[in-house]
């Protein structure tokens, strides 16, 4: 299941970046209806209800969250399950560039074929038509390899911090985002793979 994160602005002058509420609420409304129906049925249900039901209590539980605050001039990250979560803190002065990657499934890393992938990914991204889309065909449809846009912070030290990843097609939103994160620390913004290797 892909969690939707969203780009809020707060009051307080900082930017968030995860897992928005109304997610939340709707994970925990749909576990406590499922848990009255699991109930009414004396709790027996099918291995399926169960399996349903955890997968709903680990969508509730689930934390996907980055803060940008200008104030302390920090990025902080909690990811993982609450209470167990991963922590992170990047100084806005360690930032070297936010990009936009490429990322194609199915492809042999530094192949040709991936580096045609990841530029049909951006073509997609952008709504343009891209090579596969020009094949046509039900052999070019199952074919098609998996494209994704990912979102990333890259530090002075070269880490790299995944801040998202979804489908290229529905990646324009990823841009925006980056823009704007990038803005607020003050630093570069690559919106296109090749603008930083120089293809």
């Amino acid at each position: 299941m892909e969690i939707p994160l969203r780009l809020i602005s707060r009051k307080d002058g900082s930017l968030f970046y995860g897992v928005p509420l109304f997610f939340r609420l709707i994970m925990a409304a749909m576990l406590i209806l499922m848990i009255i129906a699991i109930g009414i049925d004396g709790f027996n249900t099918s291995i399926v209800g169960w399996i349903i039901m955890i997968l709903l209590l680990l969508g509730f539980v689930y934390k996907e969250d980055w803060i940008f605050d200008p104030s302390s001039r920090h990025i902080l990250s909690q990811i993982g399950f609450y209470p167990l979560l991963k922590k992170t803190s990047i100084a806005f002065e360690e930032v070297s560039y936010l990009q936009l990657a490429a990322i194609s499934k199915g492809t042999i890393p530094g192949s040709r074929e991936e580096e045609t992938a990841n530029r049909d990914a951006f073509s997609q991204m952008r709504g343009q038509e891209t090579g596969e889309d020009k094949k046509g065909g039900m052999r070019s449809f199952f074919q098609r390899k998996k494209l994704y846009i990912s979102l990333l912070i890259i530090t002075k030290n070269e880490e790299h911090y995944l801040l998202d990843m979804i489908p290229a097609h529905r990646a324009s939103r990823l841009s925006q985002t980056g823009k704007a994160l990038a803005a607020l620390i003050g630093c570069p913004f690559l919106d296109d793979l090749y603008s930083k290797s120089g293809h």
